[in-house]
């Protein structure tokens, strides 16, 4: 003992074979080794051990003396004779309490449970509930108390306790698995009434599905057909663009040439009025000569003949460069009508231009837009089928298990009908698959939901 009640230090007594006594005064500790072999064998009760509650076990200090944090007490049997049902010749049992309220027992060293210790003990003569702690007027309670009370003494004596209490733990254990089964026999009572009404709804569902699918499907080839018109009208409008500004450049070119050609008709107007003046200037000349001629007598006849002549030829010249001056002018008036045209045309080529120049612009964004958001649906449409599949998947594979287990449990219940009511491993197995049943019964409406979410 170490720390139990009024034993602070650590202290061993032995009980060896024959009588041993513990003899002092009163208020020594006597019945606190009693109260120790209780509390190691599994008493739970605060009161057979003379306390208002368990931690009152715990040494308690004094005025010089500093509280315990832990109790322990260790029973050593003798097991030689094999008392015990355990494989060791001797057997350590063990019990520590600390002030959190924590235990522990061992059985050698190795931890076990409280259960564990009982029924090592049961049918041994050694336990709490036995014969083996009688303190002060036990003896009269046990001559005193009900009948039942003192068969429990007897059965505990004659060795019965241990089939006895695992009797009852088994007939508890069938009346659990008899209910549980009764439930789940109710639980697929309603499951199957509701079978046609869910295979319809599956039936629905799947419809749907598919129609969404489609719907979707359709959603896409409209936006890739509205992309590609976007992309054609796109590229049609670049082949425009391209083909106004070769036509820009054409017109540009021709109206350099155009404007060349106008310098140089007047270039040759200007040496027309050249000539022109000095023909006129000779014609002068050529009259004032034949005024001088004439009035200078016959004798210049053959020269005013000459200059006649040269006046004819003169003419004749004047003539064709009024004409040629006239020809030209109808072709300047002609070439800058064209000049005018042609400065309209680039007018309205530039607006063009500038129209399929925005129209373009406007197309590339629509067209950019579009891309962005069939790309998102696209990636949107990988998301819902990869969590369709895995729902599915996830559904199928909770469909056969449930299968498995129904047939498990026609299984289990044609062998359970069929053999010994006291075969509590197999209503424990069948208690486990019904549970189990239960559990994905439940996983697979809450997968149906999530199936219905998405």
């Amino acid at each position: 003992m170490q720390g139990f009640k009024s034993f602070a230090d650590p202290v061993s007594i032995d009980l060896n074979e024959g009588v041993t006594c513990i003899i002092g005064p009163n208020g020594s500790g006597k019945s606190n080794i009693s109260d120790a072999l209780r509390w190691v064998l599994g008493e739970q009760s605060s009161r057979q051990l003379r306390g208002s509650r368990m931690q009152d076990v715990i040494f308690a200090g004094t005025a010089t003396r500093k509280p315990k944090g832990m109790a322990e007490v260790t029973l050593v049997i003798d097991n030689t004779e094999g008392i015990l049902p355990l494989e060791y010749n001797e057997v350590a049992v063990t019990r520590r309490m600390f002030r959190s309220g924590e235990s522990e027992y061992l059985i050698n060293g190795n931890q076990c449970r409280l259960r564990d210790i009982r029924e090592l003990f049961m049918d041994t003569g050694i336990g709490v509930e036995g014969y083996s702690i009688i303190g002060q007027g036990k003896i009269a309670d046990i001559v005193s108390t009900k009948p039942e009370n003192r068969r429990q003494i007897f059965e505990e004596a004659a060795g019965v306790v241990l089939y006895k209490s695992r009797k009852s733990e088994a007939e508890n254990k069938l009346r659990a698995a008899t209910n549980d089964l009764d439930r789940v026999r109710d639980i697929i009572a309603e499951i199957e009434s509701r079978i046609g009404g869910l295979k319809e709804d599956s039936e629905k569902a799947a419809e749907y599905i598919e129609l969404r699918d489609r719907y979707k499907t359709l959603g896409i080839n409209i936006i890739l057909h509205n992309l590609e018109n976007f992309e054609i009208n796109v590229k049609n409008g670049k082949e425009e663009l391209e083909a106004l500004q070769k036509t820009i450049e054409e017109t540009g070119a021709l109206l350099s040439d155009t404007e060349q050609k106008i310098d140089e008709l007047r270039d040759s107007e200007l040496e027309l009025n050249d000539e022109y003046s000095k023909a006129n200037a000779r014609l002068l000349e050529a009259a004032d000569e034949l005024a001088v001629i004439t009035s200078g007598g016959k004798l210049n006849k053959e020269r005013l003949d000459n200059i006649e002549k040269e006046l004819e030829r003169l003419s004749e010249e004047i003539g064709a460069a009024e004409e040629r001056l006239a020809a030209e002018k109808e072709e300047l008036a002609g070439l800058e009508e064209s000049e005018k045209s042609m400065n309209d045309e680039m007018a309205r080529v530039r607006e063009e231009l500038e129209s399929a120049v925005a129209k373009y612009n406007d197309d590339s964004r629509k067209a950019s837009t579009v891309s962005m958001e069939t790309e998102e649906i696209r990636n949107r449409m990988i998301d819902i089928n990869n969590q369709n599949v895995t729902r599915n998947a996830e559904i199928k594979t909770l469909s056969n298990y449930k299968n498995t287990l129904i047939e498990r449990r026609d299984t289990l219940t044609e062998e359970f009908e069929t053999r010994d009511r006291t075969d509590s491993e197999n209503r424990e197995n069948l208690k486990i698959i019904e549970s189990k049943l239960a559990e994905n019964e439940e996983a697979f409406r809450q997968k149906k939901d999530r199936l219905d979410e998405v």
